[in-house]
């Protein structure tokens, strides 16, 4: 029964492609806050994801082929929906005299990256309240 609500409800409202910004919102901001931990760290290179294109990847608005995986030890084809967000390190040069960690940037990014967090939170409760109003009416 839950998988028919599942496909039938929850599916089609959205939620899931809010889930994936929320996941992907989240997965940067440790991202840069790791970046900024490692400031000083000798030799660390920062660490991003494109997150506009990694959310493009999880709509499915590339024209490449996407395969699904039924196995966890099957090796992904193209670009899958089912592989994780590709992290990319910078091998750029040092920025600081220590590494290539940029705080301003990072701080920029942290900001941006919290306004995309909080716009997608509002939009998914928004998302709940309406199922919740059309299960409460009759």
């Amino acid at each position: 029964m839950s998988n028919i609500i599942q496909k039938a409800v929850i599916d089609k409202s959205g939620i899931p492609l809010f889930k994936q910004f929320l996941n992907l919102s989240s997965l940067r901001h440790k991202l840069i806050a790791g970046n900024l931990s490692n400031v000083s760290t000798p030799n660390y290179k920062s660490k991003d994801i494109d997150f506009h294109a990694e959310l493009k990847k999880a709509v499915g608005g590339d024209n490449h082929i996407q395969a699904k995986l039924t196995d966890p030890a099957h090796i992904p084809l193209g670009s899958s929906r089912d592989r994780g967000p590709e992290i990319q390190v910078d091998n750029s040069r040092e920025i600081n005299g220590i590494n290539n960690v940029d705080v301003d940037k990072e701080i920029a990014n942290l900001a941006t990256n919290q306004i995309y967090f909080s716009v997608g939170a509002k939009l998914l409760a928004k998302k709940f309240a309406a199922l919740s109003n059309a299960i409460k009416s009759k």
